[in-house]
């Protein structure tokens, strides 16, 4: 195979600690649980799970860990918690086709927390809508679980009287599941001394709906004047006018809001771990927390130079029984699919004392408290055994907690490291030194404007260290990676096939991170059954191979519209593993089958019209009209066709199909240009449709992620590409978190590296949250994942049969380094720059394939020089250097 390379740098200094750090705690969980970020109680402020808390993950297991101090709040996900089966209607709704799960919640307080409240209740009378959601699950700590009631006109009143009197300066809503109308509209806040004459605390009118399911908006009384300790509260919520039922999620009442002393979150992008430390008296609170793929275990460590006391509650997300033991807390459960699932944390101390209480643990006077939290399903990816491993995971859990309780603190921190920077540490990219501040106000000041080269380059290894995160041995990254406190997120947080999973894993490849692309291989091969029988279902029992809808479970089952060329770009992605590292073997056991089957499918499925052939009533995903011909449609067969007959010259083969590919690639519509200029995404001009501004770029599969289309093979087609990419605009739909990581990739292939830059300038200003989340809306993970790769196309691109260093390089990065990318053919790059201009750059063969290298500026000679020290000079031949290279054998090259 002709080496098709990609760069890397091989002097890159690190950045700094990669670091996403924060100087104040998030909303609502300050000391005591009770920091907000408002001056009074007129605008309420979200600190919702999406924006504030930060992730963990090791690939099947994760957590958000929001970073309180005196209370905290892990919510935990495993990846197969899955509702649905085989879907066999191709229908979209929660039932059939199912919906990735919330798993439950991790709270720990240590004494003094305040907010330690009983459940309130409903004193006016009215009656749970359904048995199970009276005002105590408004005390849960379970956003899934709810209070309902039907109004019938009357005040629904909320009343609380506490063990001792408080003095309360916030208070918290979270919504319910479902039905926005149901939020309360207007309320009042009261406090009693003695239950009976009561004084009004505060007062809301007027309010609209929360803006997601299961968010939560925290409320700060007025200041002013010393109010003194009250034993009782009450809230009261008149009827929505026109609207049957009333609910809330939680009610929460804090104390006034006190920053802590000292006060630091963090997550460290090389480590993995997130860790809060504040002062707390004389004693200095620190608190690290890990998912651990080494002992597949999430890891939660308390250490304090004083004493620490206090309780460990853990809640399942589906209503779950929580049971305790001396040192564990456990349930288990089973979805409405009949998929068993089971969580446990299990504590150890250094001293003191550890118990058990009702559904809790207690600890006293210790100076170290380690949780190790396992979860886990009966789901195995594997369609022969109906997606269900067999063992109970109250068994396997149990034997994970066992596993790592067998260790020490140390010895987990070690082995997690150890193995989580075998992979994160392959790649490092420096753009020079942080700004000052932490990370919100450095986000607040670039969306204002400021320049922060090295923002942008801790955006590209956020992006590596959530694939990382959330993609190994398990199920791929779905729409949110592994990540989700709802029992219904956004599109059922499943897999969709017309750009969103694809571009998940486009960077897996080019920033050294293959392993992470094995789930998503596996998940295709596991889903060909089902997506078999659906194919055969709508088109016929003799239509060969197969296909899938837009939207793909865990267990094979299809629903949505279909998106035929769906599994051919999904193809692509085993063709790009061993472009990059030339698995034979893959290739021949893996690759070649799918290839195979699909592209039998699209030779049965395509027609012929005026000589050519089209793809009959095409998509140009989510945009227009079906039409024969569509771009987007040619341009993935056209790919298809074109690595399949790679493929088959790799592996020597050479038969009746791949000769039939071979005369329908010949035969296929290619692209067109249009008459103002533009790569047409229609057989017929739409003008109105093209420069509509819409988000989708789907004409331009073939400048990326395929290679039909290229500025030095293609410049005229390359040039109606830009046209149409310029057309399409940056404000109105255009400003989606996916949308610019795509076009950032894009305008990298065009040449044009200030416009790549300029859109990630329009993620991190437009589309990206406070932790760094980028949101579509809502919060999605594919533009986080997906602008990795847009930046690597900047640093070097290898498809085009030759491997460019510094393809793009932007004004806004004038001096730079990285180390260890990825380019097609076996190659690793590094590269350093000053001044905008190239200084070093050292290539690792790991194939031993010859290197064809473009270089920026086209030098007409360059100093090669060996891993034995020898040197020669090279000429340029047509702008490239052709040269052979050795298997393990590293080369430097200097410029005159």
């Amino acid at each position: 195979m002709k080496p098709l390379l990609s760069l890397v740098l091989v002097t890159a200094a690190s950045a700094g600690p990669l670091e996403i750090r924060y100087d104040r705690p998030p909303a609502g969980m300050g000391s005591g649980g009770g920091e907000a970020s408002m001056s009074d109680a007129s605008t309420a402020t979200s600190s919702g799970w999406e924006s504030s808390a930060q992730p963990v993950g090791n690939g099947r297991i994760g957590a958000m860990i929001f970073g309180g101090t005196n209370k905290e709040r892990i919510q935990f996900n495993d990846i197969t918690l899955w509702t649905g089966g085989d879907n066999p209607s191709g229908g979209y709704d929660v039932n059939d086709f199912g919906c990735y799960q919330n798993f439950g919640d991790l709270f720990i307080e240590l004494d003094g927390a305040g907010g330690n409240h009983p459940p309130g209740t409903c004193t006016s009378g009215h009656v749970p809508y359904h048995s199970n959601e009276n005002a105590a699950a408004a005390a849960d700590g379970n956003a899934s679980t709810k209070w309902c009631v039907e109004p019938k006109g009357k005040d629904v009143v909320w009343q609380i009287e506490l063990p001792d009197p408080e003095v309360i300066g916030t208070y918290a809503f979270t919504s319910g599941n479902d039905v926005p109308e149901r939020d309360p509209q207007q309320w009042r806040l009261e406090g009693s001394a003695d239950g009976k004459s009561w004084s009004l605390l505060h007062e809301m009118k007027d309010q609209k709906p929360f803006a997601n399911r299961g968010e939560t908006k925290t409320f700060m009384l007025p200041a002013g004047g010393k109010r003194a300790p009250l034993k009782h509260y009450r809230l009261t919520f008149p009827p929505n006018p026109g609207v049957s039922h009333f609910q809330l999620a939680e009610i929460t009442l804090g104390n006034p809001p006190v920053t802590p002393e000292n006060y630091s979150r963090s997550l460290d992008l090389s480590t993995g771990i997130h860790t809060v430390t504040w002062k707390s008296g004389d004693a200095t609170i620190t608190r690290e927390t890990f998912a651990s793929h080494a002992d597949d275990v999430i890891v939660v460590n308390f250490r304090s130079t004083g004493k620490l006391s206090g309780k460990v509650r853990l809640a399942g997300a589906h209503g779950d029984t929580t049971s305790a033991n001396a040192s564990a807390l456990t349930f288990t459960g089973q979805l409405s699919n009949k998929l068993r699932y089971a969580a446990r944390a299990a504590a150890t101390t250094d001293g003191g004392a550890l118990a058990s209480k009702e559904d809790s643990l207690t600890f006293r006077d210790t100076g170290t408290l380690t949780l190790i939290l396992s979860a886990g399903t009966d789901y195995a990816m594997d369609p022969a055994k109906k997606f269900r491993f067999g063992a109970d995971p109250a068994e396997t859990t149990a034997a994970k907690s066992k596993a790592a309780l067998s260790h020490k603190y140390d010895d987990l921190h070690s082995r997690h490291v150890t193995e989580f920077q075998k992979l994160m540490g392959r790649v490092t990219f420096d753009l020079g030194t942080p700004k000052e501040g932490d990370i919100k106000s450095r986000l607040q000041a670039y969306k204002k404007g400021a320049e922060d080269p090295a923002l942008e380059a801790l955006m590209f290894q956020y992006g590596r260290y959530l694939l990382l995160s959330s993609s190994r041995n398990s199920l791929p990254a779905n729409l949110q990676g592994l990540w989700n406190d709802s029992n219904k997120p956004a599109w059922f947080a499943d897999y969709h096939t017309n750009i969103n999973i694809q571009m998940n894993y486009w960077q897996a490849e080019p920033a050294n991170l293959a392993e992470c692309a094995k789930p998503l291989h596996d998940w295709v091969i596991a889903s060909i059954p089902g997506s078999r029988a659906a194919t055969v279902k709508d088109f016929g029992e003799k239509t060969p191979g197969w296909t899938m809808r837009t939207s793909v479970n865990p267990f094979g089952g299809n629903g949505w519209e279909w998106n035929l060329p769906s599994s051919a770009w999904l193809a692509r992605h085993f063709w790009e593993h061993y472009a990059f590292t030339g698995d034979a073997e893959f290739l021949r056991e893996k690759a070649w089958p799918i290839f195979k089957d699909v592209s039998e499918f699209w030779l049965d499925h395509l027609v012929e019209k005026d000589g050519k052939l089209v793809v009959p009533k095409g998509w140009s995903p989510e945009h227009g009209p079906r039409e024969d011909g569509v771009a987007h449609d040619q341009e993935i067969v056209w790919d298809l066709f074109t690595f399949t007959l790679d493929a088959a010259k790799e592996l020597k083969i050479d038969d009746a199909l791949t000769k039939k590919i071979a005369a329908a690639k010949e035969k296929l519509l290619g692209p067109q240009i249009g008459s103002w200029g533009q790569l047409m995404e229609w057989t017929t001009e739409r003008p109105d449709l093209e420069k509509s501004g819409h988000r989708h770029t789907s004409h331009l599969y073939a400048v990326y992620p395929g290679n039909q289309i290229s500025v030095s093979r293609t410049p005229e087609l390359a040039k109606a590409a830009a046209v149409s990419l310029e057309k399409r605009g940056t404000s109105g739909d255009s400003r989606r978190s996916w949308t610019w990581a795509w076009r950032t990739a894009l305008w990298a292939r065009l040449g044009e590296g200030d416009k790549a830059q300029s859109m990630i300038r329009g993620l991190l200003t437009h589309n990206t949250l406070d932790n760094l989340f980028t949101t579509h809306p809502p919060f999605q993970i594919d533009g986080n994942l997906g602008i990795t790769v847009g930046i690597c196309e900047m640093l070097v691109q290898s498809h085009a049969g030759e491997v460019a260093i510094l393809p793009t390089l932007p004004k806004g990065w004038p001096t730079g380094s990285y180390k260890g990318l990825r380019a097609r053919g076996g190659f690793e790059v590094d590269a350093s720059w000053k001044d905008g201009k190239l200084t070093e750059s050292t290539l690792k063969s790991l194939l031993g394939n010859e290197l064809v290298l473009r270089l920026p500026g086209n030098p007409a000679k360059i100093t090669l020089t060996r891993g034995d020290g020898k040197a020669a000079e090279l000429n340029a031949k047509d702008g490239v250097f052709c040269f052979p290279t050795t298997k393990g054998e590293s080369y430097r090259i200097s410029m005159p």
